[in-house]
């Protein structure tokens, strides 16, 4: 593996998990909620410079279905968590308190909305991208029936509980700024049940994406 990509990986596994923690508010308080916010819009940044040429790319070659989707998605969630840590500063209770800017009710709301719709595009834009990550497992499993079951039994506990984890933390809510942060019983299952909301949304886009290219290779 190339040390780009190495550090590309490494940044995108510190990124998730500073995100997961920033769900997590209620037990890492206001001035580390803040502080993972800055480290997130380091690495976030760093992120989108290693992957600079998506950008370049964007007005060259044809547009199918699936690259309109991805591309839209990506953009979005860009600016989901431009939006998200643009609007954490007005509120700032500890770091950023010094400018007075006083953000309303309003602003924290839609700190909160963006935050979390970030969450879900962060998850769609994980499951575009399985099948780089399942192609290396694809050929040591393909032949393998049990193998197969058995990921496909993963998979399935995996979204089950993903959907359970958003209806008991009233994901819906949040998404449309009728809540604020989700308070679990712990930070330990507050990890797990936005680890496994985002990983549950990846698994079910890959399948549909999945599904979505054999269908077309049959068509063809």
């Amino acid at each position: 593996m190339k040390k780009k990509s190495i550090i590309k990986m490494v940044i995108d596994i510190l990124m998730l998990i500073l995100m997961l923690l920033e769900y997590s508010k209620i037990y890492t308080g206001q001035l580390l909620h803040e502080v993972i916010g800055i480290a997130l819009f380091v690495l976030f940044f760093a992120h989108n410079l290693l992957n600079i040429n998506f950008y370049k790319a964007l007005l060259k070659g044809k547009y199918n279905s699936l690259r309109t989707i991805t591309t839209i998605v990506d953009l979005a969630f860009l600016l989901c968590m431009l939006f998200t840590i643009t609007l954490g500063i007005p509120i700032s209770e500890k770091i950023f308190k010094f400018l007075n800017l006083n953000g309303n009710m309003t602003i924290r709301k839609l700190h909160t909305i963006f935050g979390y719709w970030a969450q879900i595009l962060l998850a769609i834009h994980l499951g575009l991208h399985f099948k780089m990550i399942f192609a290396k497992l694809k050929n040591k499993v393909k032949d393998n029936k049990m193998l197969k079951a058995v990921i496909y039994l993963i998979q399935i506990v995996i979204v089950t509980y993903g959907i359970k984890a958003m209806w008991d933390t009233n994901l819906g809510a949040y998404l449309v700024g009728e809540a604020s942060f989700a308070i679990p019983t712990s930070i330990v299952l507050s990890l797990i049940n936005n680890f496994s909301i985002i990983i549950s949304i990846s698994i079910i886009v890959y399948n549909l994406e999945k599904l979505y290219l054999r269908r077309n290779n049959n068509a063809k």
